[in-house]
């Protein structure tokens, strides 16, 4: 991720002494257990894209936060058309995440002081660099139609596979 040449960019950009925090937020709705009937979660967790790779993957060297639990309930008014329903999932979703992200909003633009692993004081700007989710979450994210690429809003069928002997995409959902 540091090798971005928006990262150098932003980075020109801010105070001397100042250097940004790349923020990965990452969510992923889960069932609980199999034996807790339909209960889920919706946990939203927070990382730095300054942490290696090796690092942030593994749980065990604790490179990964939870910030916060969005919503799972249903909509259940009967009386809401299916793109109604989606509509309110779709506000929600984009109203609770703006109310967990709020505080990044202040630190992004007027900087923090935390202390490195050295010991010594850092001026940072943390600013959302990626949003890590799977399909469903990314149809939710960028309000397209399931079935749809959320980056274009065009339907599968339309996505054309170039490389058939690696199952590599000329577009598609991940490109």
């Amino acid at each position: 991720m540091w090798t971005g040449k928006w990262w150098h960019a932003l980075q020109e950009q801010l105070p001397e002494g100042s250097v940004v925090a790349p923020v990965i937020i990452v969510t992923d709705k889960t069932q609980l257990t199999q034996f807790s009937g339909s209960k889920s979660a919706y946990p939203v967790y927070l990382t730095l894209g300054n942490i290696p790779r090796a690092i942030r993957h593994k749980s065990s060297q604790q490179a990964c936060i939870l910030i916060g639990y969005l919503s799972v309930d249903k909509i259940s008014n009967s009386k809401l058309s299916k793109k109604e329903k989606m509509s309110r999932i779709q506000c929600l979703f984009h109203d609770s995440m703006r109310t967990i992200l709020e505080p990044l909003k202040e630190a992004g633009q007027t900087g923090m002081d935390v202390v490195g692993g050295d010991g010594k004081v850092q001026r940072i700007h943390p600013v959302l660099a990626c949003y890590v989710a799977d399909y469903p979450e990314q149809c939710l994210v960028t309000c397209a139609k399931y079935g749809t690429c959320p980056k274009c809003q065009r339907p599968a069928s339309e996505l054309v596979p170039i490389h058939l002997e690696n199952r590599a995409l000329k577009h598609g959902p991940w490109g």
